[in-house]
């Protein structure tokens, strides 16, 4: 009764410009640790240390992480700074919790922090690359984090006026170029080439991550923030930039697995009724199917298995894919996968282009 009363009288000071009081702060922290303890027992990590892995998750906390939470080699935005409680420098704060606490914070987010869920809930395994990431941020220098998060994207000149209207040089060029860089070719075996897709292509999966039909906790809240101008411009730019063969394959394939992937891929599996991938995927392919010469493998096992998990299915074109998905076993994935990504494209390497700016900016430490 004395503590609703005490509710009641509004004694208790909510603003964040007043600290809590240390038995409050006590409290609220001993409640957290042990329901997030409880909530993550069960879980179970995969493997980590998969470089790919970190990229990916590395390329996701600079724009959705960073902000609030900072990086190493940046300032703190004073805005941020007057949150209560202030998200905490995780290349410290993410060692006071173990790789199954980490998951479960990243999922499903914190009450009265500020900190959300992820976005996409079925997504484990982008959640898991954000985790790999925090594993790896206290060993690394503010430069292996940059080369991590946004890799090595070219500088070009900026008058006041591109600065006033678009921000800073390096905050215009990473929105992108984090996963793809400027000329369409992934940083992580884990995320599409887009250079050599069709512009219908990309266009309608842009569309499907906007409306929320495609799943992706990275990739929806970017696509989300594009009008339709902003879509086709930037289809058509990824889509018109140099089809570059990989500098080399993520996972080694032999000749066997490459001559199975083949005959999937010309032939289908009739037993199982999978038709054959070159019917859509190939040379004659609509433009609003995607190509996947060149494809990364672990890329293409990924998506397959997301299909397998019904999580790509609420468009027409998932719904298809779906199905034909459900009738491979784990073993032909690999093997279809194997067989795109031998897959030569041109190698040659013309000059490279500048992605189109964009608007906002990151707050790092």
């Amino acid at each position: 009764m004395a503590v609703l009363f005490f509710a009641w009288s509004g004694l208790y000071n909510v603003g964040a410009s007043q600290p809590h009081w240390a038995l409050t702060r006590w409290f609220l922290e001993f409640g957290l640790r042990r329901s997030v303890a409880t909530h993550s027992a069960s879980i179970t990590p995969p493997t980590l240390d998969d470089k790919n892995l970190v990229i990916l998750g590395a390329g996701h906390f600079d724009g959705g992480c960073a902000p609030c939470h900072g990086a190493p080699g940046g300032r703190s935005d004073p805005i941020v700074d007057r949150m209560l409680p202030e998200p905490p420098e995780l290349g410290r704060a993410a060692s006071n919790w173990s790789t199954e606490q980490l998951f479960w914070i990243v999922k499903h987010g914190l009450k009265f922090t500020g900190m959300p869920a992820w976005v996409a809930q079925q997504r484990d395994d982008e959640v898991w690359s954000v985790v790999a990431f925090l594993r790896a941020l206290p060993q690394m220098s503010a430069s292996q984090y940059r080369l991590f998060a946004i890799g090595n994207p070219e500088p070009r000149p900026n008058d006041g006026a591109e600065i006033a209207r678009n921000g800073m040089t390096m905050e215009a060029l990473t929105r992108c170029v984090r996963c793809h860089r400027g000329d369409g070719q992934p940083r992580s075996a884990l995320v599409p080439r887009l250079a050599g897709q069709s512009q219908a292509y990309v266009e309608r999966a842009l569309r499907e991550f906007a409306s929320g039909s495609r799943q992706s906790g990275i990739m929806e809240p970017i696509a989300v923030a594009l009008d339709g101008a902003a879509i086709t411009a930037l289809s058509a730019y990824y889509t018109g930039a140099p089809n570059l063969a990989p500098s080399a394959p993520p996972i080694a394939s032999n000749a066997d697995q490459i001559a199975r992937g083949k005959e999937i891929a010309t032939k289908g599996v009739a037993e199982s009724g999978v038709p054959p991938c070159l019917v859509c995927h190939g040379g004659n392919r609509a433009p609003s199917f995607p190509k996947l010469d060149g494809q990364y493998a672990p890329y293409i096992v990924g998506q397959i298995e997301i299909w397998k998990r019904g999580l790509r299915s609420k468009s027409g074109y998932g719904a298809i894919m779906g199905t034909i998905a459900s009738r491979l076993t784990d073993a032909q994935a690999l093997d279809v996968a194997a067989f795109f990504a031998s897959i030569e494209t041109p190698a040659e390497r013309p000059e490279r282009p500048i992605p189109p700016p964009r608007r906002g900016g990151r707050r790092a430490r």
